[in-house]
């Protein structure tokens, strides 16, 4: 059975291309910078993401290149650093080509809803805010990263340990409420709605078109994805501890009739007719009959 590493993880390899991602990311926001000394908010009005120029000036573009627009020097920081934690070991897991199919996917997802969204709350307004950034495609990341890894333990905010699987479940109710919060007039600066459909997007693409192994690359000629490895690991662990109770049942049993033989059945007390009772349900689960 695969050994599971569950060590404190920080950082990772710089692959290919995540190492391409980080630099075109790096000079879009060079580019961002200078363009924004003589005409402020143009790029971001052309290739950010907002409903008015999707919807009613088919900027078709948009869903793909607002994800490589950033707002300030923390967020595409704090984007990359992200990238540079959980992405590496997935393109190693799965290959540059598919890696760079999710990612793109689950950005473009993203897009998708948050476009709909904005276009729900403030069609009616005329209004349309402009979304920017990676954060739908890098939650994406940590879905794959947390199912492929479940156990590994990070960092959260720098402080607190915490395995992935968990890390996962509370980002993903965060990112729920702050939608709903946010489609109630609510929210801040933050697109809830993108994160939650960076998430829902990786899900999809993992459930239908990932096929490697979430093992190590040796040993991915059995073309499982990670969600079959997942219920596979789930079933081993159910059918491991079914043999453990009937090994207990059978040893409570074997004591028990031993104590009958030397003592006869008026011999057990309460409290052992009803342990005798439970390994008979245990070790012989097709048997209908009770012990009096």
């Amino acid at each position: 059975m695969r050994r599971q590493y569950t060590g404190l993880r920080f950082g990772g390899p710089i692959t290919p291309m995540v190492k391409r991602l980080m630099i075109i990311n790096g000079v879009i926001f060079l580019l961002q910078l200078i363009v924004g000394l003589f005409a402020p908010g143009r790029i971001e009005y052309y290739f950010g993401l907002h409903h008015i120029g999707l919807l009613h000036r088919f900027m078709i573009w948009q869903p793909f290149t607002y994800m490589f627009l950033h707002g300030n020097f923390l967020h595409i920081f704090f984007n990359l650093f992200a990238l540079w934690m959980f992405a590496g070991e997935l393109e190693l897991q799965w290959g540059s080509n598919t890696f760079l199919r999710y990612y793109l996917f689950s950005g473009i997802g993203a897009g998708i809803f948050i476009a709909v969204m904005n276009f729900v709350i403030f069609e009616k307004y005329g209004s349309s805010p402009i979304t920017i950034g990676a954060s739908g495609a890098l939650y994406a990341i940590l879905l794959a990263y947390g199912l492929t890894w479940p156990n590994r333990e990070v960092l959260l905010y720098f402080l607190f340990p915490i395995k992935m699987k968990y890390l996962v479940i509370i980002f993903g109710a965060i990112e729920f409420f702050g939608t709903i919060s946010s489609a109630q007039g609510a929210g801040g600066n933050i697109s809830h709605i993108g994160h939650l459909g960076g998430l829902v997007s990786g899900f999809i693409y993992i459930m239908y078109r990932v096929k490697i192994s979430p093992l190590s690359r040796k040993r991915t000629k059995d073309k499982r994805g990670v969600v079959d490895e997942y219920l596979k690991q789930s079933r081993l662990k159910k059918k491991q501890e079914e043999i453990e109770t009937r090994i207990q049942a059978k040893l409570i049993i074997d004591r028990l009739l031993e104590k009958i033989a030397r003592e006869g059945m008026s011999s057990l007390t309460p409290k052992e007719r009803k342990e005798l009772e439970w390994a008979r349900k245990h070790y012989y689960p097709d048997d209908s009959t009770t012990i009096h």
